[in-house]
């Protein structure tokens, strides 16, 4: 009967009700997440303030697109990158995989690594001897494949880290080139290469990118394949010579097709880095292009580390106002926050950390040489509130969790249900909010200070039920909070949790006694027949 019960529920919630976006699925700049536990037999909720996300799962992609002519150099540094990340989780249950693409005309991939337990391999990947040709566009197609294709991970924890000298000339995962016509000293030539840039543009000539690139879109439209062949094949259709000037090249389209999905990778939400290989090279054009690629930032393998391993940087602090408002039977309600250091405390992953007094309203976590390594500052004033400061950054691999207790201050004592359970504020519920309002204020791993977020609203609630009058009242005892003491209620809670089946039983109950009174009616009608 009461898995009957529950099919018909969610029946019925399928086809007349919208499905509600879950908490986890918002696409936060910055995760984050703050929940409350349902209204105890006190009037008391737990509330949990977590740094990533309390639901979010601690695994990232990392994946880097190499070109083959990439320089020891280079190399070593990505290497020494990987170790220093392997070293920072190893403490911790998070999980970073890797992955390794190395392009020359077509792209080599050798798939994910678990960078915890395969450094030996990432290593071999990463050293791999390949020559021939340079086609960017295969590579960052297929560095895109690896993480599209990874759905476990969220998009704002996949990283993609492109080296090349930018030296490009071919496109598409089989390399492919344009049979674009030019003259050289009298000869008619139309064999692609790097060389392609200088023989239409000049060598030193170099673009404004964004109207280069709007440019080459709008002859692509109308160019189309026509001329184009696989590389190392004879050309079928070669463009004329006298619309060479105007038409597109094998360079232009390179670069073209670079771009666009550099970008689309950009567009899904991941974490793109953009790194020259060798300095400055014999094309500068090519050396221009990365620099547009990089927005002009000058990005190292350390920015780069502390972007993946650290979620926020020190000075990020969170504003928390206690909830009050009116229930939904226009009752005011007020939450306050309990100041006995008992009911309050942080983990960070696995480490709790208790607080420790500073001074009145003002508490410190974790105790290091230089301070306190996290602060809370309390304001019991008309908006009480409370300021929880980070002195050291956040990290994406452990959850940093504050977790206080709420005290209800005024329950009514009215047989009613007042409020709504949403543990982390997805359903967009308006009663008995746990808070008025929850703000981030972030500063990110470059150290530059971000746009404040708010968090959700989680909401609670309770259940008065009317004493039964053949039964004598029981004094209830009066709630003890650190703040105020609230009006002793003569009426029992009840946890919206068990409403399902708190209400079956009722509704059994009451057919039962239906039931038993028709009985005695026709008993008595059959007696004074």
């Amino acid at each position: 009967m009461k898995k009957l019960i529950c099919l018909l529920t969610v029946f019925v919630s399928l086809f007349f009700m919208q499905v509600p976006v879950k908490a986890s699925d918002i696409n936060w700049d910055i995760s984050k997440s703050k929940t409350a536990t349902q209204l105890d037999e006190n009037y008391r909720s737990q509330v949990t303030l977590s740094l990533p996300a309390k639901s979010e799962k601690l695994v990232s992609d990392v994946v880097f697109v190499l070109d083959k002519s990439t320089s020891t150099q280079i190399e070593n540094q990505t290497l020494d990158m990987l170790e220093n990340l392997q070293t920072q989780i190893s403490q911790t249950n998070a999980k970073v995989k890797v992955g390794i693409v190395i392009f020359n005309k077509e792209a080599n991939v050798f798939g994910w690594f678990d960078l915890e337990n395969d450094l030996d391999d990432i290593k071999k990947a990463i050293f791999k001897e390949i020559t021939s040709g340079t086609n960017c566009h295969a590579g960052l197609l297929a560095g895109k494949e690896l993480l599209d294709q990874d759905q476990e991970v969220a998009a704002k924890r996949k990283y993609m880290v492109f080296v090349s000298d930018g030296i490009t000339y071919m496109y598409n995962q089989k390399a492919t080139v344009t049979a674009w016509s030019f003259e050289n000293d009298g000869i008619v030539a139309s064999w692609p290469g790097p060389d392609n840039w200088n023989l239409k543009y000049g060598q030193e000539d170099l673009p404004d990118w964004d109207n280069y690139l709007t440019d080459v879109k709008e002859k692509l439209a109308i160019q189309g394949d026509q001329y184009d062949y696989l590389y190392g094949e004879t050309p079928t259709n070669i463009m004329p010579l006298e619309e060479s000037k105007e038409g597109l090249n094998s360079v232009d389209k390179a670069l073209y097709y670079t771009v666009s999905t550099y970008q689309a990778m950009k567009d899904e939400g991941y974490h793109c880095y953009s790194m020259l290989a060798n300095g400055y090279s014999n094309y500068p054009w090519a050396t221009s292009f990365m620099n547009y690629l990089s927005k002009g930032q000058e990005i190292s393998f350390k920015d780069i580390q502390n972007d993946i391993y650290y979620l926020l940087d020190q000075g990020t602090y969170v504003e928390d106002f206690m909830g009050k408002g009116k229930d939904n039977y226009g009752n005011d309600y007020d939450f306050d926050f309990i100041t006995d250091t008992k009911q309050f405390y942080m983990m960070v992953g696995n480490h709790k950390y208790v607080p420790e007094f500073i001074e009145e309203n003002h508490y410190g976590f974790n105790h290091q040489e230089n301070g306190y390594a996290y602060e809370l500052f309390y304001y019991p004033e008309e908006k009480e509130h409370f300021i929880w400061k980070m002195n050291v950054p956040v990290s994406q691999f452990e959850h940093v969790q504050l977790v206080y207790t709420l005290q209800l201050i005024n329950p009514q004592k009215k047989a009613g249900e007042y409020g709504e359970y949403d543990e982390d504020g997805h359903l967009f519920k308006e009663g008995l909010k746990t808070n008025t309002q929850a703000i981030l204020h972030p500063i990110d791993s470059f150290s530059k200070e971000l746009e404040p977020e708010e968090f959700l609203f989680p909401t609670v609630s309770y259940k008065v039920i009317e004493t039964n009058v053949n039964e004598p009242e029981k004094p209830s005892e009066t709630i003890k909070t650190e703040v105020k003491k609230s009006t002793p209620v003569t009426t029992t809670p009840v946890a919206t949790g068990d409403d399902t089946k708190q209400e079956f039983w009722y509704a059994l109950l009451g057919l039962s006694i239906s039931t038993l009174l028709l009985l005695l009616i026709k008993h008595y009608k059959t007696r004074r027949e």
